[in-house]
């Protein structure tokens, strides 16, 4: 997935602008997420994936920065701040699909900022389990049902999965009619992960709070035009 970071942009922009350079829980830190641009000409959707298991949502996990939902809400309001049509779609997956997920919506949808808070949040009743393929398959069937935009698959997780067959679902992965964008937490990226849809960014502990906010842009923006990236300069492998 380098097309991930380089394709020409996703369209136009917005009505009222929202600060990007915002204030964290520390009052002496801020963290500057870009312009998000104008939309692109081409429709698209973003489908992001949140892996809510032990491994990354306990209080020890692997989540750097503790704060993935909190960051991604961030990202998806400043990049709805500046969209104006209905043409940039989003969708909220769990692992534990499919519970929690929100649907394919507009960005600028009436009801998205309801439904989006309602999904960005660790699930009621969810397992907590570590199986990608569940909501692979919904990010599947949602890539099927858009052929005609640009699809793009954001997955946060420490791919320390316990799908049956691993290697059939990185193959699956690779095979994505979109982009795929690993964000992986505090773990060695799967080499699995290595294919020419596949861009990998790398969170750790140490890095700077906004880090997931940024990776989320990152992906929210890929097509836009004339969009800038965030400051921060996160683990991007390719």
């Amino acid at each position: 997935m380098s097309g991930l970071l380089h394709q020409p942009g996703l369209r136009p922009s917005a009505l009222l602008p929202v600060p990007t350079t915002i204030p964290t829980r520390s009052k002496e830190s801020w963290y500057e997420l870009g312009w998000p641009g104008f939309e692109s000409r081409v429709p698209c959707v973003d489908i992001e994936v949140f892996d809510d298991s032990g491994s990354v949502a306990s209080p020890q996990g692997n989540d750097p920065v503790g704060g993935r939902y909190r960051e991604a809400t961030r990202a998806l309001k400043v990049v709805r701040a500046w969209t104006h049509t209905s043409k940039p779609k989003v969708a909220i997956l769990h692992f534990d699909d499919p519970v929690g997920a929100s649907g394919v919506m507009p960005l600028i949808g009436a009801t998205t900022p309801a439904r989006l808070k309602a999904a960005l949040q660790v699930p009621w009743g969810g397992a907590g389990t570590s199986d990608l393929s569940p909501s692979l398959s919904s990010a599947e069937r949602i890539a099927s049902a858009h052929s005609d935009h640009d699809v793009r698959l954001t997955i946060f997780s420490d791919f320390e999965i316990t799908d049956r067959d691993p290697s059939a679902v990185f193959e699956r992965l690779r095979a994505f009619p979109g982009w795929v964008h690993a964000v992986v937490f505090n773990a060695e990226p799967p080499i699995e992960l290595e294919a020419d849809n596949i861009t990998v960014t790398q969170v750790v502990s140490g890095d700077p709070v906004g880090s997931v906010a940024a990776a989320v842009h990152r992906s929210l923006t890929a097509t836009r035009r004339g969009a800038r990236g965030s400051l921060l300069r996160v683990g991007v492998r390719r």
